[in-house]
């Protein structure tokens, strides 16, 4: 199967598991590209220990899935800068119901990346916090996760194990052909 083939087999099985969590929209526009897929998801926390001031928190995911013909470390730092200027355009830290964002990459790639790129991936750090009402409210964190397409095996980053942990379950059915 070639690698666009393939791709579209992957997007449409995370459409089709995320779909219920998140607002999906195919063919989105990212600065002056298209990403084959991007996702967003709010949920409000009404427990009264996550409230702030008697009022409910509200958390964001923000993720955007692509296909890399060749990855290679200027790929990586690529991905890696637009999670940084997402933080910038997506993260509504004037909101003081603001909790947390989740800004996620998840990159379909033809094979597993070398240990150079792997070790380039695990070391991705984006974190951000804001604690004065002057600076904004909450925090944010950037997550980066590579697919192996031929085996379904996710590569991330610290903060990207959990989503490489939600993304797997998709990844291994596709490779697996279930």
């Amino acid at each position: 199967m070639d690698l666009s083939t393939q791709a579209s087999v992957y997007l449409e099985a995370f459409q089709d598991d995320m779909r219920r969590n998140f607002h999906l929209i195919p063919n989105a526009e990212y600065g002056d590209r298209r990403f084959p897929l991007y996702g967003v998801m709010q949920i409000e926390e009404t427990a009264t220990l996550l409230q702030r001031n008697g009022k409910s928190a509200i958390s964001y995911e923000f993720c955007y899935f692509d296909v890399c013909d060749q990855l290679d470390a200027d790929a990586v730092a690529y991905y890696c800068g637009i999670l940084e200027d997402m933080a910038a355009r997506y993260v509504p830290w004037t909101e003081r119901s603001h909790s947390f964002s989740m800004l996620s990459m998840v990159v379909l790639v033809n094979g597993a990346p070398d240990k150079a790129l792997a070790k380039q991936i695990r070391k991705y750090k984006h974190e951000e916090k804001k604690k004065k009402p002057e600076d904004g409210y909450g925090w944010c964190s950037g997550r980066l996760c590579i697919v192996d397409m031929q085996t379904g095996t996710c590569y991330t980053n610290r903060h990207g194990s959990a989503l490489g942990n939600r993304v797997k379950l998709t990844a291994r059915r596709v490779a697996l052909g279930l």
